[in-house]
């Protein structure tokens, strides 16, 4: 019975550095909408939105809206889902901004700034583009979604 009171505390200590961890981490704070965002997709899995600091025009972020570290830590069907609306917003990107190519890339380690796994498509132009204002892309993507 000692043991079950020991394991009780582990899994009670987990649930509160969880909480604290998701309380004070921006990607979780956009997921759950205490932080705004302009957000191209969501469903339940994930949330698509603008990279406040592209470094290109159509430059955004697929965020689990579960909270996992990087991509040592993320789960299978979510990995999978994430790549599934990659391919639906790459349409989206090029059929808005027509681009030439894309990049698809996360971090790791201290490459990563924010400590919740995502995504980047960033798209690629053969012409150098004037990086635009983000509500003029998200504009732009926006009515190639509708």
């Amino acid at each position: 019975m000692q043991n079950m009171g020991k394991m009780y505390k582990k899994i009670k200590i987990y649930d509160i550095l969880l909480s604290v961890i998701v309380m004070n981490c921006l990607f979780c704070n956009i997921c759950n909408g205490k932080i705004e965002s302009s957000t191209i997709y969501e469903d339940d899995i994930v949330r698509v939105i603008m990279d406040i600091n592209p470094t290109s025009n159509g430059h955004v972020l697929i965020i689990p809206k579960n909270h996992y570290d990087d991509f040592c830590t993320i789960d299978k069907v979510t990995i999978v889902h994430i790549h599934k609306i990659a391919k639906l917003i790459k349409k989206n990107i090029y059929d808005a901004l027509n681009p030439d190519g894309l990049i698809l890339t996360n971090n790791y380690g201290i490459a990563q700034v924010v400590k919740h796994y995502h995504l980047h498509l960033v798209p690629v132009y053969k012409d150098k583009q004037e990086i635009l204002d983000i509500n003029t892309v998200y504009n732009k993507i926006i009515k190639s979604i509708i």
